[in-house]
């Protein structure tokens, strides 16, 4: 038996319709695209601002600064991007997919320039996005930067545990004006730090990591975290807080003589920086409160100098420089790898 239809019976689109939603995906598509472009441009706008409002406080510093210690400081802060880029693949994998390093480079550090606009939802929201179009679902990407931020502050709440001492001392003494960002970001650590290792156990990590996945009506993982997994993810993660310590100790070291020492608590420094930053939610990547903390952790290896306390800031924002432009640099290059090798798809 033949069945056939007529137009505006079930079995075919009646044309006003058909053209009505075709209309309204076009529409979509162009809101969309526009969204996008916003975004760019006040992620942009943002970091023009940024550079010009400090770049009056950094130039004295800056042109104090050799161009061998920028060099170096600028390399060391790429590669501590490239390797939180391997912390979210390796998260990303553990909770059962796996991308291409182009791919995970262009979610993560494309992704992450939204940081600097002021709120820190808009880094994961961009994420989530770029993760779409590498085939991965939203509540994934979504899981895996989670779980990059979550172990990578684990990691730096222990590793922030060496800077402690001569922080809040000098925080005190040399840098009384940054006593208080830098009491408050002590204060958060502490009682962070125990909740934070409690979460990083795989047993522990996987009921949480469950739970996301039913509260987003998602299907939930096959099998569980594992402590290997979980290790790698903080390895990358150590590694990376190590790359950024001595992106600052080069700064640093080319102003005074910082030694063995200075290395572990520019790294301690550095680690506590960001994520108290990262919880400053209306400032854009932490702009202002990472200083905060910075000026005082140098402070003390600039103690012979004039003015110690101005020239630690005009370090750390000089620092705050380098680390946007190693954003702009990894971002492009990112960007420009994962177009040349078509490499926004799952394997």
């Amino acid at each position: 038996m033949v069945v056939t239809t007529t137009p505006g019976s079930p079995g075919e689109a009646v044309p006003a319709e058909a053209a009505e939603a075709k209309s309204g995906s076009k529409l979509k598509r162009w809101a969309t695209l526009a969204v996008r472009y916003l975004i760019i441009l006040a992620i942009a706008g943002f970091l023009v601002t940024s550079v010009m409002n400090n770049w009056s406080d950094v130039e004295h510093t800056w042109k104090q600064l050799a161009w061998q210690s920028i060099a170096a400081s600028l390399v060391m802060a790429i590669a501590a991007m490239f390797v939180n880029t391997l912390a979210w693949r390796a998260a990303l994998k553990d909770v059962e997919h796996d991308i291409s390093v182009p791919a995970a480079a262009q979610i993560c550090l494309v992704g992450g320039m939204a940081k600097y606009l002021p709120g820190s939802v808009w880094a994961y929201l961009l994420q989530m996005e770029l993760g779409k179009r590498a085939g991965l679902p939203r509540p994934r990407a979504f899981l895996a930067s989670l779980l990059a931020t979550g172990l990578g502050l684990t990691t730096a709440l222990v590793l922030g545990l060496a800077g402690v001492p001569t922080m809040l001392q000098e925080a005190r003494d040399g840098a009384a004006d940054y006593a208080g960002a830098v009491q408050v970001s002590l204060w958060i650590m502490a009682g962070l730090l125990p909740i934070a290792l409690l979460c990083a156990v795989p047993a522990v990590l996987t009921r949480l990591v469950q739970l996301f996945l039913k509260l987003v009506k998602r299907p939930p993982l096959e099998s569980p975290l594992t402590w290997a997994g979980v290790l790698r993810v903080v390895g990358y993660s150590a590694l990376g807080w190590t790359f950024f310590g001595l992106h600052l100790w080069f700064l640093i070291n080319a102003q005074a003589a910082p030694g063995i020492t200075g290395i572990l608590v520019c790294i301690a420094a550095f680690a506590i920086a960001m994520n108290v930053g990262m919880f400053a939610i209306i400032s854009p990547s932490g702009l202002g409160v990472r200083e905060g903390v910075l000026v005082a952790a140098l402070v003390p290896f600039l103690s012979d100098k004039p003015g110690a306390v101005g020239a630690a800031l005009g370090i750390a924002l000089a620092s705050r420089l380098i680390l946007t432009i190693a954003d702009v640099v990894t971002a492009g290059a990112s960007w420009v790898t994962a177009f040349k090798l078509g490499a926004t798809r799952t394997r």
